[in-house]
Order: structure tokens, then sequence, then C-alpha cells
């Protein structure tokens, strides 16, 4: 293993352990997920090409243990920092990175729907946890790739798009209008 490697690793491991830290907030949705999700699992992730052995330990008082000696054929979870960029970045979804293989997931589909919520509701928490922000932009400075640079929240880029759903309602139930409930008169 060559010592920049072994940086690489030690910087990924740094940046999950930050991620941890930025959604400890016992009580709250996202880390009660994260953590029943997270709780007493080995996982073995590749970014890049630079792998990590993940075990969560602790519970609620989560913590993460890394290892750095991984075989590929062991990984579970594989991507790369261009991919994570755009989905931080709100410019890709993760079940369209993983439909189109950018993000390859080995597991139950159980499992693989809880880890979808889970970062969902972190990709969500981006927008208002300041210490996730910053996360996301070390990342994007400091991690080899196309560093994106914007300094937007995650949400902040997003525009929804309702086109194809109002397409499929017919005209004339468009045009009815409802009296809101609350106006009516007892």
């Amino acid at each position: 293993m060559t010592d920049r490697t072994r940086e690489r690793q030690e910087q990924l491991a740094q940046w999950l352990c930050r991620l941890i830290e930025a959604l400890r907030r016992p009580g709250e949705e996202t880390w009660e997920a994260l953590v029943q999700l997270l709780a007493g699992k080995v996982t073995a992730i590749a970014l890049d090409g630079i792998t990590l052995l993940i075990k969560a330990v602790g519970g609620d008082r989560l913590q993460l243990l890394f290892e750095y000696g991984v075989p590929s054929e062991a990984v579970e979870f594989r991507t790369d920092a261009d991919t994570l960029r755009k989905i931080i970045a709100g410019q890709l979804t993760v079940d369209g990175a993983v439909v189109d293989g950018r993000i390859y997931a080995r597991n139950d589909l159980d499992e693989l729907l809880s880890v979808y919520e889970v970062v969902v509701r972190i990709l969500a928490d981006s927008a208002t946890n300041a210490q996730l922000q910053e996360l996301w932009m070390a990342f994007d400075e400091a991690w080899p790739g196309s560093a994106t640079g914007d300094e937007r929240s995650l949400l902040e880029g997003q525009r929804f798009s309702y086109g194809y759903l109002i397409k499929s309602i017919p005209e004339d139930v468009l045009a009815v209008e409802v009296e809101p409930y609350l106006s009516i008169n007892n």
C-alpha cells in the first residue's frame, strides 16, 4: 500500500467520523435512523478505489472503527467522488446513480431501503446543518476529482419539477375551483 493510498484512507475515515458527529443529535429522526441502520454492523466501502472496512459500535453512542487492508471482493459499496459530488449538489439522485451503475451496493432489499432512507435524510439535513455543509465543502475541495466549488446548500440549488404529473391531469379537472374547507360558513 502506498503512502498516498494510506493518506486517502485516513482522510476518508476522518470525514466519515465528522459525518457521524455532524449528525449526532439524539432524539432526532436522522440520528435515530442512522443508529438503527449502523449499530453493530461491519461493511467494506470503496471510493475511487480507496477501500475501508468500517465497524459501527456503541449503539446510541455510535462510534466508527476502521481497517485499511480490505480486499476488493469484500467491498459492499462502491462509487466515485464525482458521483457523490453530483448527489450532494442535487444534480443526481441516489436511486438514479444505483440504476445507471455509478453506485454499486450489495445487500438485501430491506437493508438497501434503510440505507436509502438515511441518505435522503442526511441530504435533506444538509440544507440547514452547517457542519454537513462544511464537510461537503471540505470533501469537494480536498478529494481528487472535479470539484464543484458550489457553496449553496444541497437543496437550494434544486428545482422541483412536477410537469409530468400536471400533464396527466385532465384540463377540466384542473379548471375546477375548490372552495377551501375553512372558509365554508358554518
